[in-house]
């Protein structure tokens, strides 16, 4: 079996959020953070209109559980060579990489709206 947290590459995913909460990684490990509202389970789909929760640790090191909805989903940065350099900067990215940081094949934004 070879799992898919092994392999030296992997799409980079953006979660940005309405309520200025990014998180960004190449890590399948950090989706242990995401769940679908009302499972249990990791999380292996996204879809508009979806209901997650994600665990954020805050500035005091509290654990919080926010829901959001998916809003839109966005594929940027395809790559034909995965060293090659890129160029500029989103404004929906996160400056930090969360995580193993591992080269990657493309940038998945996922935009979240807040529940409250």
């Amino acid at each position: 079996m070879t799992l898919a947290s092994s392999l030296p590459y992997y799409p980079r995913f953006i979660f940005n959020c309405s309520d200025d909460n990014c998180m960004s990684t190449t890590d399948l490990k950090q989706f242990e953070h995401i769940k679908e509202t009302g499972s249990e389970y990791e999380v292996t789909r996204f879809k508009k209109g979806q209901s997650l929760d994600i665990t954020w640790v805050d500035e005091n090191g509290n654990i919080i559980v926010k829901t959001y909805k998916v809003s839109d989903i966005e594929i940027h940065q395809i790559k034909r060579d995965i060293d090659e350099p890129t160029y500029g900067m989103n404004k929906n990215d996160c400056t930090v990489v969360q995580g193993d940081k591992k080269k990657w094949l493309m940038e998945i934004y996922i935009f979240l709206n807040l529940v409250e």
